[in-house]
Order: structure tokens, then sequence, then C-alpha cells
């Protein structure tokens, strides 16, 4: 028999008993629904994880300190290596060391201000904001390190630095009073005189960073002012006193252009996100001038507070952090977190999953009694078969079609029905029915928590299995089939 004649075969034997044939199919439709739809739902929580993972910081980040442990933040994040060498410091060696790691695709190096910082802008000093984080970076490793900007340029000549998106919004303006004398940022909160708050979608900025020059000023023993008009007014200044060194420091003023404005990361308390961030030369500068002393002898022993290695991929960052470690440094990352959470999503689904799989059972015992009575009522088709000259394994491949074109045809409808149900259980999250929602429903997003993924992966398994089960399902009556005798069998009534 041609391959073509089997189909032709298989098609007519369904239709023959339409009933029994639909009722078997409904129970694959309900097994694919089933397992579809509880594996969605696990993807779905992976998917929340992930992004709440992500709103904590990039998935691809590791954040090395110091091997001593003596660098700020050892200790306290999932992760964390164990220190196994005091000479393990961050300096311009190990940064070349992280970049010849393979999968490495850019290091940035951080040294943070350890000063108060208070800055002005604006004629007169108008604007003024107190305990402003200041960072030196190696802006070159910037973009690859993932940050981008949002307006501007990077540095290119010493004086020209980066502010976060949210820095124009620290400064107050020293001329107003109350709730006005300060701008509400994108996202925050703002409150109306019952008490009641609601988000902002953000206020118009006292002035444009990037066409206002702003004024640092720190030094060794300053401290803000407690009244933040007298900021600037060197009422507060801790000026001319012992440096602990036998040296004198003074409260100095330095001023600088911003040139460039950081594109948000989700972490908006560092310096990339509301604060300074200068060239490394440049924080050397200030550095020695906050301690009245020479940029040589602050460069002599100048180690990195931290430095941020960014993993070309995720599945790079297991093995570039245990090479970091391996190097005698402290490591920190998201990776352990994102396992622990991916080990509990793997139990949910396969939990979920063997909820699914009971149903495909009992989709694969009623096509099995399908062709059991298939076979049954055909005896004595399958003894002409048989007596005209029929191969074997020509009856034993039109059962099994049979059995498997019950599976393909339950599969492919139980996707299309999991599909739709997912889209209803998205819509149900999503709080709304419109096209911007099931849109949302469909594709995602960052800002979008979805509680039924399925992705196309998922469609094709479901598919593959149906027929899979179908086929294993049909293959007990399709050798009973082939065994029958074909002088028994045309004797036979049916």
């Amino acid at each position: 028999m041609r391959f073509s004649d089997i189909l032709h075969t298989c098609g007519q034997n369904l239709f023959r008993r339409k009933s029994r044939t639909i009722l078997t199919v409904l129970g694959v439709i309900v097994g694919c629904c089933s397992i579809v739809l509880m594996i969605s739902i696990g993807q779905g929580i992976n998917e929340r994880n992930e992004q709440m993972l992500k709103s904590m910081g990039s998935l691809n980040v590791i954040t090395v300190y110091a091997g001593s442990g003596s660098q700020g933040g050892g200790g306290y994040a999932e992760g964390m290596g164990s220190a196994s060498s005091s000479e393990a410091k961050l300096n311009d060696d190990a940064v070349q060391s992280f970049r010849n790691i393979a999968g490495v695709s850019g290091v940035l190096s951080e040294k943070t201000l350890q000063y108060t910082v208070d800055a002005t802008a604006g004629v007169g000093n108008r604007y003024v904001t107190q305990y402003l984080q200041v960072m030196g970076v190696n802006t070159a490793q910037l973009e690859a390190s993932g940050y981008t900007l949002r307006s501007g340029r990077l540095p290119s000549r010493s004086g020209e630095v980066l502010v976060g998106e949210k820095t124009v919004y620290n400064f107050l303006d020293k001329y107003r009073s109350g709730a006005d004398n300060q701008r509400t940022a994108p996202g925050g909160y703002v409150c109306d005189e019952n008490g009641e708050c609601r988000e902002s979608e953000g206020e118009e900025p006292f002035f444009d960073m990037l066409t206002t020059k702003m004024t640092l000023i720190t030094g060794a023993n300053y401290q803000s002012p407690d009244d933040y008009r007298n900021v600037g007014s060197g009422a507060a200044s801790g000026s001319d006193t012992d440096g602990g060194a036998g040296q004198q420091t003074s409260t100095i003023s330095n001023e600088y252009t911003p040139v460039g404005v950081v594109k948000s990361s989700g972490n908006d308390y560092d310096a990339l996100g509301s604060g300074v961030v200068m060239t490394m030369d440049d924080m050397k500068s200030l550095m020695a001038k906050a301690t009245n002393t020479s940029v040589a002898n602050v460069s002599r022993n100048f180690t990195y507070d931290q430095i941020v290695v960014r993993a070309e991929n995720i599945k790079d960052v297991p093995n570039v952090e245990s090479q970091i470690k391996s190097m005698g440094y402290q490591t920190s990352s998201f990776e352990q977190t994102r396992k622990e959470l991916e080990k509990q999503t793997q139990g949910i689904q396969l939990a979920l999953g063997g909820i699914g799989g009971v149903a495909f059972l009992v989709a694969a015992i009623g096509i099995a009694n399908t062709m059991i009575m298939s076979v049954s009522e055909r005896t004595r088709e399958i003894g002409i078969m048989k007596a005209l000259g029929c191969y074997v394994r020509d009856i034993r491949v039109t059962f099994l079609c049979e059995a498997g074109a019950i599976g393909l045809i339950g599969g492919v409808i139980g996707c299309l029905i999991s599909a739709l149900g997912s889209l209803a259980i998205n819509l149900v999250a999503l709080q709304g029915f419109s096209w911007e929602n099931i849109v949302k429903a469909i594709v995602g997003g960052d800002d979008v928590s979805r509680s039924s993924v399925i992705p196309w992966w998922l469609f094709a398994s479901a598919i593959v299995f149906s027929i899979a089960v179908g086929v294993i399902a049909g293959f007990g009556p399709a050798n009973k089939a082939v065994r029958i005798p074909a002088l028994d069998a045309i004797k036979n009534d049916q």
C-alpha cells in the first residue's frame, strides 16, 4: 500500500464511527489543555521571579569586592564568596584580569567619595542638595557594562561629569518654602492636604542639568549644615581642621559641567541613578584636594571600592563568578537567588505538570480502548487485506496512523484552547479587556506581570507528546491486528 492509501484508509475509519472518535479526541484535548495550562502557570511564576530580580539589578552583573573583605558590601549579599587572599586588591591589574575571562562583556571599576558632599547650582547658588553621592568610574566601560545615556554624551575632558536621571530632583530651591521647594520625580508620590498619596507622573525640574554648571562642596572634615539654605555660604564647613596626619584640610568647592544623563537601571539609590559620576582621574584629583595632598600620593595606593563585571549571557555568570572567586575575591550576584527561585519554580511545574499528566493518562486509555474496539470490529477487513497480499507492516502502520491522528487532532485543538485560556487568565490578571491588554498578555514585557506564559516550544512539545501518546496507546491494538491469522479473520462475521 502506498502511504497516501494508508492515510485515506485512516481518514475513512476515523469518520466511520464519528461519535467514538470525537469522544476520544475530546479526552486528548482535555489532557493537552491540562498539561499546557499547568506548565504555563509555572512559566508565569518563573517570569515574575525574573522580573523581580531584574528590578533589583541586572541578572548578568557580578559585583566584585576586595579579597580581604575590608571593602564595602562584604558578607551580606547572596552568592558571597569567602576571602582567600589578603593580597587580592581591586586595582588596575584586577580589572585587566577580569577582562581576560571568557564570557565577560564589560568591567566597570567604581570608587565612591567617602566624604560628605553637598552641591549647588543656578545663579547665586539658588538650588542646593545635601549628601550627594559622587562616584568615579571608567566611563569608557559604561556602555559595555549595560549602562546607556538618556541624553548628552560621555565626558571628554577634565571637569565634565555625568548625572543620574533622578539627580536633578534632589535639588531644593532655597527661595521657596514648604513642599514647593522640591520637584517630584516620575514614579514618586505626592500627597494632598487630606494625606492621600498617589503616584506622580513627574514634575518639571527647576533647571536643566545639561545646561547648568554645578559646584560640589566637600572636604575630609566637611559637615553639611543643618539648614539646607546655608549650603555654600560657609556657615558649616569644618575648614582648617587637622586631617589626622599633620596636614591641614579645608572645605573645597569644585565646579563641574554635566554633559550626560545616565539612564536609570532600576537602582535609583546609587550615584548612577541619583548622584554624580566622574572620570577616575577627576575622582583622584577631588580626593587629593579634599585631603590636601597630591594626586601622585592618592594614586600610589589607589584601589577601587568595587568592580562590576558584566557577563555576555546569564548562562556565563556561574563560570565567570567561579573564576573570579578562585582569584581570591568576594563576589555578589543574583545567580544563587535565581537558582533557588528556579528550583522552586521547577518543583511547582512538576506538581502542576503531574496533574495534567493524569488527564493525559486518561486520554491514552481512551485511545487504547478506541483502537481495541476498532480492531475487533474490523477483524474481517484485516483478513481480507492480508489475503489480498497487504504487508503486515502496512496493517500496523494503518492502525498506528489512526491512533496518531487522534493524538494530533486533539493536540492541535488542545493547544488552541490553551492559548485562549492563557489569554483569558492574563486579561483577568491585567484587570481589563482591551487591545492594549491583549497585546501585553501575548507579548509580555518588563512592565507586564503575566500569570500564564506559553512559549512556542511548549505548544510544539504538547503536539508531539499528544501524537506520541496516541501512537503508544495504539501500538498494542495494532500488534493484535497483525497477529490475527488471515483465514480466521475472513471467517469472522465482523
